[in-house]
């Protein structure tokens, strides 16, 4: 009999993306299974880009939450298009108490997540029907395999990491190029143009190849733009706007990426793509990328970090 599987990860993109790696775990038990997904409905993209996932489920609830009186409502008018779903097995990978409300009640079927000791909000545990420790102290695709491999019964049977999706090689009319990813959400997490500037002219002097910017919204536009003023080499090259499938075939072909705190920078190291990471505002040691010998987290949180020790990283690992 086919299992039915629904996973809960509503945001962000890193968060989401290191979710995805429990989708081989759970084929290697179930090949036949079933995987539903629930999200926002801001991230259904990003959700849309495994082909391990049957169905995405998008849920509009950050949209809601404007109206503090009506979320609540509309919640519940969302549960009558969801509630007849009877599924195997519910996973609440997020632990928050928002994710766990919604699996408790918008579904049918016994929901599995993380013991009080694990869970970010304590309380999120009071929800679930099944719980499990899992080490705090490990960067998150460790954290959330450990969960599914506790789940079913994996712990001495996981394999190296899986990372599937689907991406779009877009048209460029270059090749051979180092991508930097210097735009995120939160202002205390970006690098400062002076910094970005040294490190691409490091680039343009000690190396041959391109290097690549994108954007996602004006501001990171105008970023790219004054960085783009202040540089005479043309080999630094903006892309347009890009969906997220092409982002991620950018990414994919890239010889080396460069970034800031971001679920692209997370993508890149996922990919397998040699990766260095910059944090100023966060834990690495909680929120970092998976370090292996292309892949390196620089930083920490309240922390300064100056272009020559991301140079040096590139240098000594041979990265380039």
């Amino acid at each position: 009999m086919i299992k039915k599987i629904l996973i809960l990860r509503l945001s962000s993109i890193g968060d989401i993306l290191h979710t995805m790696t429990v989708l081989p775990d759970i084929k290697q038990v179930l090949p036949d299974s079933e995987i539903d997904w629930l999200v926002d409905s801001n991230f259904e993209g990003i959700a849309k880009l495994s082909p391990l996932i049957d169905n995405v489920i998008s849920i509009p609830l950050r949209k809601w939450k404007r109206n503090k009186f009506s979320w609540l409502f509309k919640v519940l008018q969302f549960r009558k298009s969801t509630i007849d779903k009877k599924y195997d097995y519910i996973i609440d990978t997020q632990g928050l108490i928002k994710s766990a409300i919604l699996a408790k009640f918008l579904f049918n079927g016994k929901v599995y997540g993380l013991d009080y000791a694990s869970a970010r909000e304590k309380l999120a545990s009071c929800f679930y029907n099944y719980k499990y420790c899992v080490n705090q102290n490990a960067v998150a695709v460790i954290r959330l395999r450990g969960l599914i491999a506790k789940i079913f019964d994996l712990q001495n049977n996981l394999k190296e990491f899986s990372f599937i999706i689907n991406t779009i090689n877009p048209k460029l009319n270059f090749d051979n190029y180092i991508l930097i990813l210097h735009g995120t959400s939160k202002e205390s997490k970006k690098w400062d143009l002076d910094n970005w500037l040294y490190l691409v002219n490091w680039f343009i002097e000690n190396t041959n190849k391109n290097i690549v910017a994108t954007y996602s919204n004006s501001d990171e536009l105008n970023f790219v733009t004054r960085l783009n003023e202040k540089l005479t080499n043309s080999r630094f090259l903006v892309i347009d706007k890009l969906n997220f499938s092409e982002l991620s075939g950018v990414i994919k072909q890239s010889s080396l990426v460069i970034g800031v705190d971001t679920g692209f920078t997370h993508m890149a190291n996922l990919l397998k793509v040699p990766t260095v990471a910059i944090y100023l505002d966060s834990k690495p040691s909680y929120v970092g990328i998976l370090e292996s010998e292309i892949g390196f987290n620089l930083g920490g949180y309240k922390q300064e970090l100056k272009p020559n020790e991301v140079i040096n990283c590139i240098t000594q690992n041979k990265l380039i």
